[in-house]
C-alpha cells in the first residue's frame, strides 16, 4: 500500500510547493516590491527612470524619519565609499566589513561621477535632496549580468521632518535570470528593510544638531 501511496504523496508534495509559490508570488511579493511606501508612491516617475526602460527588477521602498532632510543627507552620502559599508547585510555589501556608525570627515564631498563601491557610480547628486547611483555590466552570481541604478529621494514632510524613497530598477542577463530576479528580489528586501532601519536610527540620533 505504501508503494501505491508514493506517486499521490509526491503529487500532493508539487501541488503544495505550486500553491505555496503562487501565494508567494502574487499575494506576498507585489508587498514586498513596494513595502513602506503610501498608496500610489510605487507608480510615480522618478529621477533616473528612464535610465533603464523596461527594467525586470523594479522596486520602491520608503520609510518616514523623525529628522530633518539634512539629518539624513550625510549618512548617503558615504555610503559605499572607501568601504563605509551601505549600512545592511555587510557580509554581502561590504565584504563582511560593519559599516560605519559614525559620519566620515576623511573623505571629500560627494560629487557625481565618482566611483563607490560594488562597481557603482554615483550618476546625480544634489545635497539634501538625491542621490541616484548605479552601473552597468555588473557581474552578478552564477554568471548573470546586471544594470541597475538606485535612486534615494529625500522629502521633506510638512513638520520638517523626511520621507525617504528609495526606487531601485535594474536588467538582468543570462540564462537564469529570472531565477536570479526572484531571489535577488527577497534578499533585496531583507538588506533595504536592514538599511532604512539603520539610516533612520542615525539620522534621528543627530537631528539635535541641525
Amino acid at each position: 500500500m505504501s508503494t501505491n501511496q508514493k506517486p499521490s504523496e509526491r503529487g500532493l508534495s508539487l501541488l503544495a510547493g505550486a500553491m505555496t509559490f503562487a501565494a508567494y508570488y502574487f499575494f506576498v511579493r507585489p508587498q514586498i516590491l513596494k513595502w513602506g511606501t503610501y498608496l500610489g508612491e510605487s507608480q510615480r516617475r522618478l529621477l533616473g527612470d528612464d535610465l533603464i526602460r523596461q527594467p525586470s527588477l523594479n522596486t520602491t521602498h520608503a520609510m518616514n524619519i523623525d529628522a530633518p532632510p539634512e539629518a539624513v543627507w550625510p549618512w548617503l552620502a558615504q555610503m559605499g565609499r572607501e568601504r563605509t559599508g551601505y549600512y545592511g547585510l555587510d557580509l554581502w555589501m561590504n565584504r563582511g566589513i560593519p559599516s560605519v556608525q559614525y559620519i566620515r570627515k576623511d573623505i571629500p564631498p560627494l560629487t557625481a561621477g565618482m566611483a563607490l563601491d560594488g562597481g557603482f557610480q554615483a550618476m546625480e547628486v544634489e545635497p539634501n535632496r538625491a542621490l541616484l547611483f548605479g552601473g552597468y555590466g555588473l557581474r552578478r552570481a552564477a554568471g548573470v549580468t546586471l544594470d541597475q541604478t538606485i535612486l534615494y529621494l529625500l522629502e521633506r514632510r510638512r513638520d520638517g521632518s523626511a520621507r525617504l524613497l528609495v526606487r531601485q530598477r535594474g536588467f538582468s542577463y543570462g540564462p537564469i535570470s529570472p531565477l536570479f530576479n526572484l531571489i535577488y528580489e527577497t534578499i533585496y528586501f531583507v538588506f533595504i528593510r536592514q538599511q532604512l532601519t539603520e539610516l533612520k536610527r542615525h539620522a534621528e540620533s543627530m537631528a539635535h544638531l541641525q
